[in-house]
């Protein structure tokens, strides 16, 4: 995801309604490491289980600020859980992407104190041994080094978490996975507009309400409620130079929400989405602006979408 700050995945940061840098990751919700172990898994797990208890100790153990820690966690991960049953993995896993977190936080602190000279990377030219050798560094362990916008920062590499992972934890955990990956790549916006294709913020927010309907009991629900619900406001209401309006004197949509909602409505006309979405767009279309209003300030008391007044 080459692209300034917001993806999913930073799209945490914005549920904590700050639109600041990418320098944090998925799963705020993973909470303490030290007691993410009592996170049910997708079996229901209502007691701790003497394999988180001790991945959680080995967790602790390891410097949050340490490059090498992730994938001395990984590694760790492996040892633990491979053949265990998925859902006492997908508990792992949990407090895996806690340090990864934490990590990917603290690695972008220290970066932005590093003098090392990153304009080569920056400018897209070619390298100088130094920063192939530290970018090769980051990679190693979990992470890549880029940059956008005139900065530089470091970004979880998902494929490490694929190799690592996949193979041990669930196919839910796998399916929460790849998308998480899929949409870390493909970004969310540059330069404060929205990059992504109307119809793909529509596709977005109907998977998260097609994943969550069918996976009720997973690891990571609360993210991907949080997810559906900050995708759903963006939709409602625009991000940024991305305006829901050509101007807020006439209101009439732009191009790019009209296309949204109309595919919304056409493709996925019974969706849980479409039902909240079609009397706020014909409020809109019938410039029925009070309507709009209300039926916006019903979505936030219903927690349907964010509050980003607050």
């Amino acid at each position: 995801m080459k692209f300034f700050s917001v993806s999913l995945i930073g799209l945490i940061v914005l549920l904590s309604f700050s639109a600041c840098h990418k320098t944090t990751r998925e799963n705020k919700n993973a909470g303490n490491r030290s007691d993410s172990f009592k996170t049910n898994d997708t079996l229901k797990l209502n007691v701790p289980d003497a394999k988180l208890l001790e991945y959680s100790k080995f967790l602790s153990s390891l410097d949050s600020s340490n490059i090498n820690s992730a994938s001395i966690a990984a590694e760790k991960f492996k040892e633990i859980f491979t053949s265990q049953r998925v859902g006492l993995c997908d508990s792992g896993y949990v407090m895996f992407q806690a340090l990864y977190d934490t990590l990917d936080l603290k690695l972008n602190e220290k970066i932005q104190q590093d003098t090392t000279d990153f304009n080569p990377l920056i400018k897209n030219e070619s390298l100088p041994r130094k920063l192939k050798d530290l970018k090769a560094q980051y990679q190693k362990c979990g992470f890549d080094l880029t940059s956008s916008e005139g900065s530089v920062y470091i970004v979880q590499d998902r494929s490490f978490i694929a190799n690592i992972f996949f193979p041990i934890v669930s196919e839910t955990m796998k399916n929460y996975l790849i998308e998480i990956q899929t949409e870390s790549k493909e970004g969310f916006a540059t330069d404060d507009a929205i990059s992504i294709l109307p119809q793909k913020l529509v596709e977005r927010i109907i998977w998260y309400e097609k994943f969550i309907a069918a996976n009720q009991n997973f690891v990571f629900i609360d993210n991907c409620n949080n997810y559906r619900k900050a995708y759903l406001t963006y939709l409602l209401s625009g991000y940024k130079k991305t305006s829901l309006f050509t101007n807020n004197n006439d209101k009439i949509l732009t191009s790019y929400f009209t296309i949204a909602f109309k595919y919304l409505l056409q493709k996925y006309p019974t969706s849980e989405t479409a039902i909240i979405v079609k009397p706020y767009f014909e409020a809109i279309t019938h410039k029925q602006f009070d309507t709009e209003k209300q039926l916006f300030k019903n979505y936030i008391i219903k927690g349907y979408i964010l509050n980003l007044n607050e």
